[in-house]
């Protein structure tokens, strides 16, 4: 799986040609389950499809600590082909 760093979500990546966009079902389930990101790459390469990870960290928090003085963690959202 491809990954990207961002520091805002895009509304599409291209990755070898072909376009991929985020699919927020996928993202939301993989936060939600804790599920890890290769093993949806896996899944959907079974399914031929191609797919990309983005992490999105805004500027403004990199470098940054939150209250309990961790360092805060980019999102993780997952872009897909669309199926027809």
């Amino acid at each position: 799986m491809k990954t990207f760093k961002r520091t805002s979500l895009p509304d599409s990546v291209e990755v070898s040609g072909t376009e991929l966009k985020v699919n927020i079902g996928l993202s939301h389930g993989m936060r939600e389950n804790g599920t890890h990101p290769n093993k949806i790459a896996k899944e959907l390469r079974k399914q031929g499809r191609k797919c990309a990870l983005v992490l999105v960290l805004s500027k403004n928090l990199k470098g940054r600590t939150d209250l309990h003085g961790k360092q805060y963690e980019p999102s993780r959202w997952v872009f897909t082909e669309q199926v027809n």
